[in-house]
Order: structure tokens, then sequence, then C-alpha cells
């Protein structure tokens, strides 16, 4: 029998702790990577993690109000702008010595980086702070037009989908989104294929994003072929993804090519999270109780509901597990994975939280 949303909802609410995402933000940032749940400085801060906080740092404090958020609002933005060059790209990763490693390019990193951008100026955090990220998005959103990544694409769609919601009359924005969501849909229409109904010839990661794109570009664009497409590829990528009733995520020891087998493992926690997102959005607009159900089993992933019946979010900590292996959970507990599961739990809450 499924758990009531009420009881459901208060559980987890209590379940999330901050603990471990402090414990990996230092002076400069949010640190990559952990040995069990301890930081590892070693392998330096990526912008793929320190945007994706933002985001959470943003939406966290209806729910688990900490006055040290703010800070990590400012820190955080203050790292991006160390990251950004002039002319709008970013470099993904810096060293624990503070040197930028590589060049600044506009790959996955800059979408989020957009998204967390896009959080910031939709919400109640302090002009100064939103001016910041202002500057940021203006000199990364060209950069995501022209890139060939359908996942900084569907970045830059939830960001601007953001950004509209409090700049409502700024057509340049809603040009923008016409056209970014356009190139997902052109992505969708030349790789559908029967039963194949995706944007890409692999299922790999972070997948539910591209769904998430089409849902939001609806909300706001209204046109009905993204919620179509939106819908029909997220049913797709669920049952892709479901096995006995399980939610089983693509592993990354080979991924979902078409026509080739679906590799079981290694599950990453980042596929499972990115699902509750874009079911809560595709609920939103529906009302459909599928969409409660699919949230319900990602979520029920980091908790126990797995192929092997083990926890991926660690309540006395507060950090998610990188991951199930064959042998098993990967006992790291790393920057992506724990915000992974934490945007996953302030989304279920803001959706279903208050469902009827």
């Amino acid at each position: 029998m499924q758990q009531d949303l009420p009881e459901l909802c208060e559980k987890l609410a209590k379940s999330v702790k901050l603990d471990h995402l402090f414990a990996l933000t230092d002076a400069t940032a949010v640190i990559q990577h952990a040995r069990f749940s301890v930081p590892y400085k070693k392998e330096g801060y990526a912008v793929d993690d320190n945007a994706r906080a933002l985001v959470f740092s943003v939406k966290a404090p209806q729910y688990w109000p900490d006055n040290r958020l703010v800070e990590l609002q400012k820190k955080l933005l203050s790292f991006l702008l160390l990251m950004q060059d002039d002319g709008g790209q970013l470099h993904n990763f810096l060293d624990f010595s503070l040197d930028l490693i590589g060049k600044p390019t506009i790959g996955d990193h800059l979408g989020r980086t957009l998204w967390a951008t896009g959080t910031i100026l939709n919400s109640k955090v302090a002009e100064g702070l939103k001016g910041s990220a202002r500057l940021i998005f203006d000199r990364a959103l060209p950069w995501a037009r022209i890139s060939d990544s359908p996942r900084t694409k569907a970045y830059a769609c939830l960001a601007i989908h953001e950004r509209m919601i409090s700049e409502p009359d700024d057509k340049n924005l809603e040009t923008d989104l016409k056209e970014i969501s356009a190139d997902l849909l052109k992505a969708y229409q030349a790789n559908k294929d029967g039963e194949w109904k995706w944007y890409e010839g692999i299922l790999s990661y972070d997948n539910a994003r591209l769904s998430q794109a089409m849902l939001v570009a609806y909300e706001a664009l209204h046109e009905d072929v993204l919620l179509e497409v939106g819908e029909e590829t997220l049913t797709f990528l669920n049952d892709a993804e479901t096995l006995n009733g399980v939610c089983t995520p693509i592993g990354n020891n080979g991924w979902y090519a078409k026509g080739k087998a679906k590799a079981l493992y290694d599950q990453q926690p980042i596929e499972p999270g990115a699902i509750v997102e874009a079911a809560a959005n595709a609920y939103r607009l529906t009302h459909d109780r599928s969409y409660e159900d699919m949230a319900r089993r990602a979520l029920g992933w980091f908790f126990g509901m797995n192929t092997k019946n083990v926890n991926v979010y660690d309540v006395a900590s507060g950090g998610s597990y990188d991951g199930i292996g064959e042998r098993g959970l990967n006992q790291n507990q790393g920057a992506e994975s724990t915000i992974a599961f934490l945007l996953a739990a302030e989304e279920f809450l803001t959706c279903f939280g208050h469902a009827e």
C-alpha cells in the first residue's frame, strides 16, 4: 500500500539534513568529491556541482531555514564569476591550489550555470546577488544558443523559464526560449525511430532534463507540441528506467544505445534525481497521477527501493552515496550525488507537499 502523501512529505522533510553539503563547502566553493563522507580536497571544484548547489541554496530555506544559506549563495556566485571569462564561456574545473584547469568551454556546465543564475533572478535574494547573476546569465546565454550539447540547451530552457517568470515583458527571452526549444525538438525528430522516442541515439546521464526542458518551454510558450514531446519522452525514459516496478537508472557502464542492451550498473543519483524534478513539472501541468507515481519511484530509489535494496541517502550524514554498482553501494558521498538528492527532495515537497 502506498504511503499517504502528507505522511511521506513529512518524513522526507525531516530526513533531509544540510550537514554534508556544508561539510563539502570550504572558503572557496563546494568540493567536488569525497572519500566516504570526508571531502577530498585534492580533486578540487567543478562548476557543475556549484551551479546545482546554488539552485538548491535558493530553494531550500522554505523547508530547511539556515542562516548559512545566504552566505553560501554569495560564495557560489563568487565562484561562478571567477570561472567565467569575459566573453561568457566558463571553465568547469578549479584545482585545490586555485589554478584554473583547461580552457573555458560551452559544455553542460554552462547550461547549469544559466539555470542557477536564472533561479537567482526568480527569487527573493538581495538585489546585489541578482546583479551578479544577471551579469553571468547575459554573458553565457549567447553560447548556449550555439552549443551542440542537448543538455546545455535543456538547462538553458530551464534558466530562461525561471527568468521569464520574474521578467515577463522581456520579449528577447521569449525569442531565445523558442529558438532553443526548437533545437531540442529538431533533435527529437531526427532521432525518434519506432519505439525509440528520444532526443539522441543513446540514453546516458541526466536524461530527464531534456524532457523537463520541453515541459517548462510549454509552460512559458503554450505550444502544444512541446507538452506532447515532453510527456512522450519522459514516459519513454521512465519505461526504460523501470524494472519490475522499481526505478532502475541507466548504468554508466555502457549506457543504453538504441538497439543495444541496457547497462544495469553503475547507477548514479543524478538520474533518479532529475526524474523526480521532471515528473513534478509534468504533474503540475497535467495533474496526471501517473507522474506522482513516477516521482515516488524515483525518490524511493534513494531510500532502498532499488535493485540492491540499499539506502543511497545517508540520513546520518545528510549525504548521498555516489551510486549503486554490481557489488552494491559506492561508499563515497560526493557533491553531485548529494546535491541531486537535495534538489529532488525539495522539488518533491514543493510539488506534492500540498497536493490534494
